[in-house]
């Protein structure tokens, strides 16, 4: 049992930690322009070997970057250019020699060191991944400047072609970690093959007659959807007036019958639903409120069999499903308006099972978290009757909008799914049932009355109730790509107040202030590093914004900014800049300068090109929607480290064949532009998980090529 939970843990880490076990960076670029600072730390970072001659012997898995002796740039950068999209990898060794030897002792050139690291990263910045091995080789053999100028200095890649990294992987998903339980997902959520696994479940089971099989019969997969998802919208319409007591014992059977072959076809690694309503026979006038998504399917098949088997006497007297968003891509989802919520009244058993068919037709909601409270509020609205609210709620899923359970002013009881002693309860599951005065439920246990402290900020401030621990699970609400700044370090929303001590302030939000020029007093602020001037009447951007030197999170969204002047190209380290809804027309000399940026929101603009969009090497998320674009560049594929690419509402016809590049990419949206056809080979894309291609000119030939191509993915055409 312990060798499980210790598998099990190390699966969840893998799982829901991924940027803590992989993809971080090695080194942080900041230290990099501070070598008299850092440079002892960042050597240590290498494993450093003595060498007496370096010689480079060619070979299919190594490349070498040469420089010389005393600098930094790459003779051959279009070497590495050529291959490293196809490549994965693993070693960087840096060659140089220990020279000069002054009264016997050799004294590291940290600048120079510093300069090679920083070319390589503006090279190809997803090499700055820590999970690579990093090494450093000094040369002995240094007699004099001509000779040592005749040894190689420079940066050797060493790396592993398609088929060895997939051996590789193939091994790794192979592990008995992943075989621990039923209920893990392998597949990832909201894929192509889950969606086909819905649909063929559905026409599996008695859901539907043999009619409409026929009729489904060598259909494509979405015109499938199409069809069973009107059936189902037009079964739950029908209300029957015969009541769940009123029907008749073989109707009951036949019931139970669906159900229990449902729950055959949806595994679950315990019977907690059961044992929780079994243990409570004082509840009474349920609310049931389940999270309807892939891991949870046989846990809500649980509360309708148990509703069934208890049938005269169940206090469950309504039912809501969310799936969270109907196939939403994940940066489409709002907090409070995320969708699919389905909801019925349990006395009416044919109206139910339509509604599980229905909302799982329509489910896949692609990423984990879940909109649980969106759901709870809507069940409130709809039925405001009822006594008690029952969650159901997946214990390895966070919840999107957390943020808004304080609306909820009812006791929330949550059953929680997945709970392991030793592995903990989901912390914003515990937050739910600390600020609504609820309880949480496991297979064994009920933990109500909870003694844990919450923040003025929504999260766990300490927890002083021994009866359980809190699981790993890294729930915090804060943007995915922006790091926390110090979340004690206050927020300024009054300019005279902030205006008082200047050098104190480190963020300011101005939003909504009918501001139509910037005031001069922020130019004061020199320690200032986020500022949000969003939704006033700013017509221009003083140019002497650039004393700002500390700024990294700038928001102007919402303005009525034409163009930006040129000094503001010196505020050279931001990281996040928003110029959303505002009129502007171009920005490509501006990429230039933005080396650091992480995060641009230019949407809603009349911007037309982006030739040198490829200068933001360490662009995570780019949003360029609803401006008037035509093409893409062919660089852009040097954005090595982008995820997140949402290019809707523009006017482009195709993509250059160098797209699939963009090896690092999650989620990308192309809704409503005038595509016809794709880049091949779209299966280099191999982290992508989502991807919307709605209102575009794609025939049935080349979206079931896109399917093929990328079966994991969740596409919406």
């Amino acid at each position: 049992m312990e060798k499980r939970r210790s598998l099990f843990l190390i699966y969840c880490l893998l799982t829901f930690f991924p940027n803590i076990i992989l993809g971080q960076n090695k080194f942080e670029l900041n230290q990099l322009k501070n070598p008299v600072k850092y440079g002892p730390s960042v050597t240590a970072e290498f494993k450093q070997n003595l060498i007496y001659e370096y010689k480079t012997t060619q070979g299919k898995h190594v490349l070498f970057l040469k420089n010389g002796l005393r600098t930094a740039k790459f003779v051959n950068p279009e070497h590495w250019d050529e291959i490293s999209d196809t490549v994965f990898p693993y070693r960087i060794d840096i060659v140089y020699s220990r020279y000069p030897v002054r009264d016997g002792a050799y004294y590291e050139i940290y600048p120079l060191l510093f300069d090679r690291l920083k070319h390589l990263f503006e090279l190809d910045p997803s090499l700055n991944d820590e999970k690579l091995e990093w090494n450093t080789v000094l040369q002995t053999h240094c007699d004099d400047d001509d000779q040592v100028n005749g040894l190689f200095h420079g940066i050797v890649i060493w790396y592993r072609t398609r088929q060895e990294e997939n051996a590789i992987n193939q091994d790794m998903d192979s592990a008995e970690v992943l075989s621990l339980e039923p209920r893990l997902e392998i597949n990832v959520q909201g894929s192509y093959k889950e969606y086909e696994k819905d649909i063929e479940a559905v026409k599996n089971s008695d859901a539907i007659n043999d009619s409409l099989r026929v009729v489904l019969k060598n259909k494509p997969l979405d015109e499938q959807n199409t069809i069973l998802k009107k059936h189902f919208e037009i079964a739950v319409r029908k209300n029957s007036s015969i009541k769940l007591l009123e029907r008749s014992p073989q109707e009951i059977n036949l019931y139970k019958r669906q159900v229990h072959l449902f729950m055959k076809n949806n595994p679950f690694s315990d019977s907690v639903v059961w044992k929780v309503f079994n243990r409570h026979p004082e509840w009474t006038d349920i609310a049931v409120v389940n999270d309807w998504t892939g891991s949870m399917y046989g846990y809500g098949a649980q509360v309708l069999h148990w509703h069934l088997m208890n049938y005269q006497n169940s206090p469950i007297r309504f039912l809501t499903l969310f799936n969270d968003g109907d196939r939403k891509m994940s940066n489409q989802k709002k907090i409070g308006e995320t969708g699919g919520i389905y909801s019925a009244e349990s006395a009416d058993i044919p109206q139910i099972i339509n509604l599980f068919n229905l909302v799982r037709i329509n489910g896949s909601g692609g990423d984990r978290q879940e909109n649980d409270i969106e759901a709870i509020l809507e069940t409130q609205k709809r039925y405001p009757e009822h006594k008690e609210i029952v969650l159901i709620a997946d214990n390895l899923a966070c919840i999107r909008d957390i943020e808004l359970a304080p609306k909820i002013g009812k006791p929330v009881k949550i059953i929680i799914c997945g709970y392991l002693d030793g592995f903990g309860i989901n912390p914003h599951l515990v937050y739910l049932a600390k600020i609504t005065n609820g309880g949480l439920y496991t297979l064994e246990r009920d933990f109500e009355n909870l003694k844990v402290e919450l923040s003025s900020n929504g999260e766990i401030k300490s927890i002083k109730d021994k009866r359980f621990g809190l699981n790993m699970l890294n729930c915090t609400n804060v943007d995915l790509f922006v790091k926390a700044k110090k979340e004690n370090i206050p927020v300024y929303t009054d300019l005279d107040s902030a205006s008082k001590e200047p050098f104190k302030i480190r963020k300011l939000d101005l939003r909504g202030k009918d501001l139509k020029m910037m005031p001069s007093e922020i130019l004061k602020m020199e320690h200032l590093f986020h500022l949000n001037m969003s939704d006033n009447q700013l017509v221009q951007i003083p140019g002497n914004l650039k004393r700002l030197k500390s700024l990294t999170e700038l928001n102007i969204s919402g303005n009525q900014i034409k163009k930006f002047p040129n000094r503001f190209l010196d505020i050279k380290y931001l990281e996040y800049l928003n110029v959303s809804n505002n009129q502007l027309t171009g920005i490509n000399p501006f990429f230039a300068s933005f080396f650091y940026l992480r995060v641009l929101d230019i949407s809603n603009n009349q911007v037309s090109e982006i030739k040198d969009i490829n200068l933001l090497k360490n662009a995570l998320s780019l949003n360029l929607s609803y401006n008037q674009i035509r093409e893409i560049p062919f660089t852009i594929n040097q954005l090595k480290r982008l995820k997140v690419l949402d290019l809707s509402n523009n006017r482009i016809e195709s993509l250059p064949k160098t797209f699939i590049g963009l090896t690092k990419l999650e989620e990308l949206n192309l809704e409503n532009n005038e595509l016809e056809v794709l880049p091949k080979y779209l299966y280099r894309l191999r982290k992508l998980k989502s991807m919307n291609l709605a209102g575009n000119n794609l025939s049935e030939d080349e979206k079931e090529r896109i399917r093929k191509e990328l079966p994991l993915v969740q596409i919406i055409f």
